[in-house]
């Protein structure tokens, strides 16, 4: 019996196009103002825009160290199935976003001009700066608050509705910017509004269908104590750094292009960087779609899964980074006809896209050591890929005189070798030692080389579910189970397999784990379908439960959560027959 990535597969690709839509929503904005504004108002004022987002990443910095670690603890609490300890954290994430959104509107409105002046050197920029930046202070709140709703409907398996606030987002914002740069000549105060009016649109979206219906997360304010807002911080460490990064990289190589090129430079990049920002999609999208499971088998211990995620994660970045690649090479042309530019955009449109599908990778590794808790590793990681190589590497390249835009791959190439280097030492240091961890993912699979967990998974079919259970005997005896255990394993595999199959006749996979740690034995069943809590099954007749009733009677624990939009059922039976060892009661700890 072994797992497949039959039941992963469907779940992940349901989560990731959603997703990607939610990344485009951060991006989407800043690609249809620079349109609109570069063919309205001109190459100043698009420039004026790429100036700006160092403002709108302050705010994603914000947004995200808060929403993104309550959103990985949510999801990990969901994996032990404590609902109330995963709400308390979602209504944290309210509560300091709504917070953080005062604080930050009102020093912004103060702190504006100063800003905009150094942001462009005291240009001849400043006051457009001016105009795009003031909008978006006021608009705080609505920035920081989207973070919600895409991060909690993604884990409460809502996430259809992740789709709809995008396209709200996006047709708002195409109709506000006809009317406000184009009908109405507002310049760069109307698109800095059409922006933050359509994500409060998408925003408003978003909370509604969260409340709607079936709903682990409702609203409701809380404040941290000191521990919750230390974890929440630590996890959203990682997602926030990054965005700090880029707004720093982004000043950084706003200037460099700024003092070396002109204006006229500094127009150009300003449509490679818009580019930029919508590789995001997929550098950002692909390894967000997996990162709440991931961090969910995490804490079950389910590494078979979390590697199955990574390879899912791995093909999809690298497909869709060189489908991009070719797009934006070929449609060079008219990329730059699009923004109004009179420079050739082929090399840099090469340039990115060959970065792209580096930077993907190693976007997946390290959101992949965020969500199981190499924080700071995945911190080093984030910085070397967003800030510290691009910056060194653009430095190098002008200050030799070379070609600027190669600063794009070869930092690509580098982010690499630094995440090998970040990760063996972890590895090398544990390799020779009973715990010793996997060399990439720095897993410990001491419950699997010890025999003490078995991950498998099979069709909705009873012919397969009977051998199921007849195979896991082999599991029961390697762990000195008596035949009363085996016996009931056994009993539960098919019987709830039978009810769920039942129930639920689309699903085509389902994902099993029988586990005998902590003094007790039992299983975990993972599939899709609809929401369906076989324990508390008030609409079929008593002789279609009579099973179901025996397993509860028999069973220490019998537990069902939906999220994910993934029914997931504990059983725990004690385990009569086996002294356990310290070391094995404290893993499922």
């Amino acid at each position: 019996m072994q797992q497949d990535n039959n039941f992963l597969k469907k779940v992940y690709i349901k989560n990731l196009f959603p997703i990607m839509f939610s990344v485009l929503g951060g991006t989407i904005n800043t690609l249809i103002d620079s349109i609109f504004v570069s063919r309205v108002i001109g190459e100043s004022a698009l420039a004026a825009i790429n100036l700006s987002m160092p403002v709108y990443l302050i705010l994603c910095t914000i947004g995200s160290v808060i929403v993104y670690g309550s959103s990985i603890l949510s999801a990990a609490e969901a994996g032990r199935g404590n609902m109330n300890s995963a709400q308390a954290y979602y209504r944290i994430s309210l509560t300091l976003c709504l917070i953080a959104g005062v604080v930050t509107t009102a020093l912004g409105i103060v702190f504006c001009r100063p800003i905009a002046s150094m942001l462009t050197n005291g240009g001849t920029l400043t006051d457009q700066v001016y105009e795009y930046c003031m909008v978006s202070f006021i608009g705080s709140i609505s920035t920081l608050m989207i973070y919600i709703p895409t991060s909690y409907l993604h884990i409460d398996g809502k996430r259809s509705h992740i789709s709809v606030m995008m396209g709200i987002l996006v047709a708002t914002d195409v109709i506000l910017d006809i009317m406000l740069i184009a009908v109405f000549p507002f310049g760069l105060y109307g698109a800095s509004a059409a922006s933050v009016l359509s994500v409060t649109a998408a925003c408003v979206y978003g909370f509604i269908q969260l409340e709607r219906g079936y709903s682990n997360y409702r609203l409701g304010l809380k404040l941290p104590g000191i521990k919750e807002l230390g974890k929440l911080l630590g996890y959203g460490s990682p997602a926030a750094l990054g965005n700090l990064y880029d707004a720093l990289k982004l000043i950084i190589l706003n200037s460099i292009i700024l003092i070396s090129g002109g204006e006229s430079a500094a127009a150009v990049w300003a449509a490679v960087n818009t580019l930029s920002e919508l590789s995001m999609i997929i550098i950002l999208g692909v390894p967000r779609a997996a990162s709440p499971l991931v961090a969910a088998f995490k804490t079950s211990k389910e590494n078979g899964a979390i590697r199955i995620l990574m390879k899912l994660e791995m093909n999809a970045g690298i497909v869709l980074s060189s489908v991009f690649t070719f797009l934006i090479t070929a449609l060079s042309e008219p990329i730059r006809e699009m923004f109004g530019l009179s420079s050739d955009m082929l090399f840099p449109c090469l340039c990115l896209g060959v970065s792209t599908v580096f930077f993907v990778i190693g976007s997946v590794w390290d959101t992949f050591m965020n969500s199981t808790g190499w924080i700071a590793r995945s911190n080093i990681m984030s910085a070397a890929r967003r800030l510290v190589l691009p910056a060194a590497a653009a430095i190098v390249i002008v200050s030799f005189g070379g070609y600027l835009w190669l600063f794009l791959p070869i930092s690509a190439v580098l982010t690499l070798v630094v995440d090998l280097v970040v990760t063996a030492i972890p590895y090398l240091k544990k390799k020779k030692t009973e715990r010793y961890v996997s060399r990439y993912l720095l897993l410990d699979d001491y419950l699997e080389r010890t025999g003490k967990v078995l991950d498998f998974s099979i069709p909705p079919d009873m012919d397969r579910v009977c051998d199921a259970s007849e195979q896991i005997k082999d599991f029961c005896a390697d762990n000195d189970m008596s035949i009363k255990q085996t016996v009931k394993l056994g009993l539960a595999i098919e019987e709830l397999l039978n009810v769920i199959i039942e129930k639920s006749p689309g699903i085509n996979s389902v994902d099993l784990r029988a586990f005998a740690v902590d003094g007790s034995a039992g299983i975990r069943i993972r599939c899709a379908g609809v929401n369906y809590d076989p324990f508390n099954d008030n609409s079929s007749d008593e002789d279609f439960l009579l099973g179901i009733n025996m397993i509860k009677k028999m069973a220490d624990v019998t537990k069902h959560t939906y999220t994910f939009g993934m029914n997931i059922i504990n059983i725990i039976f004690p385990f009569e027959d086996q002294k356990q060892s310290g070391r094995d009661k404290s893993e499922q700890r």
